[in-house]
């Protein structure tokens, strides 16, 4: 969103703009014509506050159909927003030769591993440590469930294989320290997929396929959610139709 004194314009993509009109406290705006959920009220009212050392910005954002909350933290990339929202200090390796990630961010767990005190800190995107990876990995998975239904392929073997981890991990920390934090072993019992076998087999613990785990690396590109480079690293690590 880019305000400007005479309008407000989204993104590249909506480049039609709209007036927007401002007080200490809020902000009164609409949407375009032509965004793209535009299924409710397209006038909207933004109940905003600063945090104490202005690099934050709480907000309250609410129309016809209800109220959201969001909060925004000022940051100057991708990875410095990162580090002040998950609290994990880091500085990605270098490593030219690294592609972009194809495989969907929407699959992708993302965890944080730095260093604090000559200590060894990580977190997932939903825990302050590691040691809850195992239901970090079935909640994820059952949070991009009702993506996945609107994919062409939706039986649950493509979500396994679509799903991976992608390490925020510092430059000073080996990718064996890596795998040895994230080693987990699910099992298939009483999974979703049992629905789809025979009743003699339901509920026994079967093969598992082994987590795909990406390191990200830094890039001369300017580094965002959806285009990110990383190196598949060798995992111990085992997953499951969760």
């Amino acid at each position: 969103m880019h305000f400007y004194p005479d309008s407000l314009v989204f993104t590249e993509e909506f480049t039609e703009s709209v007036e927007w009109n401002a007080t200490e406290s809020q902000i009164d705006f609409s949407l375009p014509n032509n965004y793209f959920y535009l299924d409710s009220s397209k006038n909207f009212t933004a109940y905003y506050k600063f945090s104490k050392n202005q690099d934050t910005l709480f907000c309250t954002i609410k129309n016809d159909y209800g109220e959201n909350e969001l909060n925004f933290l000022k940051a100057e990339n991708y990875i410095e927003y990162l580090n002040k929202k998950h609290e994990v200090e880091f500085q990605l390796p270098k490593n030219d030769s690294v592609e972009f990630i194809e495989l969907d961010n929407i699959y992708g767990l993302k965890v944080f591993i730095g260093k604090s005190n000559n200590s060894i800190i990580g977190k997932t995107e939903l825990s302050n440590d590691l040691k809850n990876l195992e239901s970090d990995i079935k909640i994820f998975k059952d949070s991009i469930r009702p993506y996945e239904q609107n994919q062409i392929e939706t039986h649950e073997m493509f979500l396994d294989r679509r799903f991976h981890i992608r390490v925020f991990a510092d430059k000073s920390i080996s990718d064996s320290t890596i795998t040895k934090s994230l080693k987990t072993t699910i099992y298939l019992k009483n999974s979703e997929a049992d629905k789809h076998l025979p009743e003699r087999f339901r509920g026994e613990k079967r093969d598992t396929l082994p987590i795909r785990i990406f390191r990200i690396f830094d890039s001369k590109e300017e580094i965002n959610l959806w285009k990110i480079k990383g190196k598949e690293i060798k995992t111990i690590a085992n997953n499951v139709y969760n």
